[in-house]
Formats: structure tokens, sequence, C-alpha cells
């Protein structure tokens, strides 16, 4: 449904955005995730109209809205900051995209009532001033007021990086509910990594103007395809190359100790695994232990190196700090980077 082909922006000399080729599926939850500053607020500003690029083109349903006016571009839009207008009711918000396109009093109010609804806003609410209202009505207003138009698509810019993690947490929920009830193709921007990966149907990893990797929430996690990726994504142990060899000392696996390895920390146990033979069995000592009730976080050094895993905790404590204790560890789950990787391996497209 949205194809970016071959999109570059440029400021001056510098490139944010190098060739970009990238397509968004039509009822899609597409995430754009990565650090402050790699482009990926960029890429959806130029989606909407607001940054025009130095080259490529932007298609829509096969339509090319590269020079089209942002107001003809059927785009919704949910600000970080939500921008909504401070001296209107949350009516007048919600009606106000209605009202510029002069649509007829009763649809207006028709339509009005029935987002409010969708986002759980009361009549009371509706009559209220915006500045009235906690950060995540604000929020349910801003989507609301986005939606009103029946847009072709929605795009948010990080919009729930104001609220607290309570209420991020059940927002998500709710947008990810009514994102699947419209079914309107959304085009999302976190730097969150769990928002990403529990709201998304793909992500694309951005980094430096580049996309590293584009793929579901799982290929992401479990198949990370760069060492940028593997890092940026949950957290994973990197292995020393003594441990690797190690490892395939053990098993017999085709691991190379000489490229950069890791492991995701949960999937390092501390109780062999059943009906799996083929796994390396390491031995450490717990310098760090933290109790989190259900679970334990152990730090243990293994060959001079520290590695971290999980234990979920059964009322019995079996391990203290200064014990002596097995990891295992099966090769499969191991990820492997060559060191020599640079900026040309990249990829930019689905």
């Amino acid at each position: 449904m949205i194809e970016f082909k071959n999109i570059e922006i440029k400021y001056d000399d510098f490139i944010a955005i190098h060739h970009l080729n990238l397509e968004v599926r039509e009822g899609e939850f597409f995430t754009l995730l990565g650090p402050s500053g790699c482009g990926k607020t960029t890429t959806l500003r130029t989606l909407v109209g607001f940054v025009e690029p130095s080259k490529g083109n932007i298609i829509v349903d096969g339509e090319d809205i590269t020079s089209t006016p942002i107001e003809q571009r059927q785009i919704g839009m949910v600000f970080q900051s939500y921008a909504l207008f401070p001296t209107m009711s949350v009516y007048e918000n919600i009606a106000f995209g209605l009202r510029v396109k002069k649509e007829k009093k009763q649809k207006i109010e028709e339509r009005v009532r029935e987002l409010a609804n969708v986002v759980d806003l009361s009549d009371q609410q509706l009559q209220k001033n915006v500045s009235e209202l906690s950060g995540g009505q604000q929020q349910r207003v801003a989507i609301a007021r986005a939606l009103a138009q029946k847009p072709k698509i929605l795009v948010l810019d990080e919009p729930l990086s104001n609220l607290d993690a309570k209420l991020r947490k059940q927002l998500r929920k709710e947008l990810k509910k009514l994102q699947t009830e419209f079914g309107i193709t959304s085009i999302y921007v976190t730097h969150d990594q769990e928002e990403a990966l529990t709201l998304s149907d793909r992500i694309a990893v951005f980094n430096k103007g580049h996309v590293e990797q584009i793929g579901t929430p799982e290929e992401i996690y479990n198949q990370s395809k760069t060492e940028f990726v593997c890092n940026f994504i949950g957290d994973a142990n990197h292995l020393s190359k003594e441990i690797v060899q190690k490892i395939v000392g053990a098993t017999n696996a085709d691991l190379d100790p000489n490229q950069s390895s890791y492991i995701r920390t949960e999937k390092v146990s501390t109780v062999k695994p059943k009906d799996v033979e083929n796994v390396a069995r390491l031995k450490g000592k717990i310098v760090n232990k933290e109790f989190y009730g259900n679970f334990s976080h152990y730090k243990v050094v293994v060959l001079d190196s520290e590695i971290i895993c999980f234990e979920k905790e059964d009322g019995s404590m079996r391990h203290a700090i200064g014990d002596e204790i097995t990891l295992y560890m099966h090769p499969e789950h191991i990820l492997q980077y060559k060191e020599d990787y640079d900026e040309s391996s990249k990829t930019t497209e689905a």
C-alpha cells in the first residue's frame, strides 16, 4: 500500500536517509524503531509531507504522492506532544477537521460521538477544555481527532513517550485494539523496544539513516540480522572467543570463535534442558543476584567473562552469591556477526 522508493533525504551536505526502499502493507501496524537521530521521524514526516525528499518517490495505493499537498494525502497524524488546541473543548478538537471540510452538523455530531465512545471519552469529558484532562485522556483525544476524517493511513510519532510506564502499557493495548478494529494502515515511530515488539506486525530498525533489518517482532528479536539490532533489541550476553571455543568443543557446532557472538539472556539456562542432547555446559560462579519475586537475575563469571541469566523461583532459593553453578547453552541460540561488517552491508529494502 505504501512504498518508499529510493528515498534520500538531505540537509545541505548531511544525508539523513540513505536510499530507503520500504513497503508497508495494507492494514499493517508497521513500526519504525531506532535511537534518537536515526532517521525514523524524518521518514515519517516525509510520508506526511512535512519534509520533501531530495531523491526518490512515495507511492500510496499506486499513486505517486511525493509532491501532493499535505491536506490531500488522507493521512491522520498523532504527535508526541498531542498538538491539541488548548482553547477548545474536547468536542471541538475532535470535530475540527470535519468542520474545516464543511461537513454537515449532524454528520459531525455523529462522528464525534462515535469516536468518543471508541476511545472511552464520556459526554462530560467532551465538554471540558483539553487542558482539564489527564495526559492519557489528551492522548485519546488526539487519536480520535486523527481518526475523525477516516484517513487511509494513521501515523503516530512517539505518541506514548510523555506518559508514565503504567499508562503507556494500558494505552498500548487500546491502541492496538483500535488499529485492529478500524483495520487502518498504521505507521508508528518509537525508540522503545518493548513497545515495538508488543504492538507491531512488522518492524524496521533504523540506524544512522539506514534500515538495518525489516521483519516481524520474532524475526527481529530471535534472528537479529546485524550486531546493532542484536544489541538494540532486548538483552544479550556477549560471548568471548574462549567461551565460543568451549561450546564448539562440547557440541561440535558450526560456530566461528573469531566472530562477534551473542546469546539472549533468557536462553541461558541454569537447569539442563529436557530432551536436548547437544547442549554446552559451562561452569561459573555467581557474583551478583537480584531477586524479583517470581524470578531471580544472576550475574555469573565464566572464563573471566560475565554472563547474565534468569531463573524462575519456586521458593527454595536454590542459588546465592558465591555459589558455583552450571550454565547450559544451546549452540542454535547463538547469534554471530562478522567484525568487518560495514555500512554497505546494511539493508534498505523490505
